[in-house]
Formats: structure tokens, C-alpha cells, sequence
């Protein structure tokens, strides 16, 4: 009976503070978001990523995915490097061109900077060791609709996590992973 009558004062107080949490702000307190990315510095954040995420994917020792990428957009393009282009003994060079960017969630007060890039696969070439090119992907000139979330590292950003919004049909490369601005798609 004595827990019961702790406990109940301690539940009221919970529900107080949930109810006061969500009422509106007393008159003078401040409900401005903090840390909220623009729209240029999206584009700034998108581009520095895709830069540096083709940048690993020229490179035959593939370092720095750390650097970029956390959470599951490491693990699916750390799996595409070593199964798609080091276990064929590939690098790939690739150039993008972004058509469109639109910041979903901003980012701000900590979360998420989530973006849906339209973009252009300009060139995609898939090289063997003597640096020639092995074969290109079937989607350059196509457009891939992605979203892609990045996360605070520091005073910058990594990707976390992607989706390729792509319609079906956009891309004629069947059974074959690849990484697009941080993100793998596969089509079967």
C-alpha cells in the first residue's frame, strides 16, 4: 500500500511534465530551432559526401568510408566496395551531376538532415587494375531519385542512411550494386 501511494504521486508528476511539454510556450520563451541547415549548405553538405564517396571509390585501397558514412549507409557501401569492385579488382570512376535538391528535414536541434537529390549519372566507368576501363554502367545519362540522411560528426556531416526513390525501369543494370552519392542500389 505504501508503494502504491509513492508511486501514484510520481505518476501524476510524469503526467504533468508530458502535459507541459506539450502545451504551447509561455509568452517569452523562445521556440527557435537551432542548427538548422539551408538549402546551400545542403547542397554544400550533398556535394562534399558525393565528392569524397567518389573519391574512395577511385582509390584501389577504398580508405576513409568512416570519414563519410556511418550506421547502415557504411555497411551497405562498405559491402558494395568489397564485393563490387575489390573482389573484381575494379575502381570506379564516377562523375554526377545534380539536377535537383530539396532539403526534407533540416537538421535542425540535432536531428536528422534528410535531402531528396535528383541527380545525373554523367559518367560511370568501371576500371581493372592497369587503370583501363573494364565496362560502364548502363545508367550514365539516366536520372536517380534518392533520399539520403546524414547525420552531425564533429563539425561536419555523414551519410547514415539512404533510399533510391528511383521509379522502376530507370535503370537497365540487372543483379549489379552500385553506389550512387553514397548510396547502393540493387537491381534484380
Amino acid at each position: 500500500m505504501e508503494r502504491r501511494r509513492v508511486a501514484m504521486p510520481a505518476v501524476a508528476g510524469v503526467i504533468a511534465a508530458l502535459l507541459a511539454s506539450c502545451a504551447p510556450p509561455a509568452q517569452g520563451t523562445s521556440t527557435a530551432k537551432t542548427g538548422c541547415v539551408s538549402q546551400s549548405e545542403a547542397t554544400r553538405i550533398w556535394a562534399t559526401v558525393d565528392d569524397r564517396l567518389n573519391a574512395i571509390e577511385l582509390d584501389p585501397h577504398h580508405p576513409g568510408l568512416s570519414s563519410v558514412t556511418t550506421g547502415n549507409a557504411q555497411t551497405t557501401i562498405n559491402a558494395y566496395l568489397q564485393q563490387q569492385l575489390v573482389g573484381h579488382g575494379f575502381t570506379e570512376r564516377e562523375v554526377d551531376h545534380l539536377d535537383q535538391l530539396t532539403v526534407v528535414q533540416a537538421g535542425c536541434n540535432g536531428s536528422r538532415l534528410v535531402l531528396n537529390v535528383t541527380m545525373t549519372l554523367i559518367q560511370d566507368d568501371y576500371l581493372n587494375a592497369a587503370g583501363k576501363v573494364d565496362h560502364q554502367d548502363a545508367s550514365v545519362g539516366k536520372q536517380l531519385t534518392l533520399l539520403q540522411e546524414y547525420v552531425r560528426s564533429g563539425s561536419g556531416w555523414k551519410e547514415t542512411d539512404f533510399s533510391d526513390l528511383t521509379p522502376p525501369g530507370a535503370s537497365a543494370t540487372p543483379q549489379i550494386l552500385r553506389h550512387h552519392h553514397g548510396t547502393l542500389l540493387y537491381f534484380a
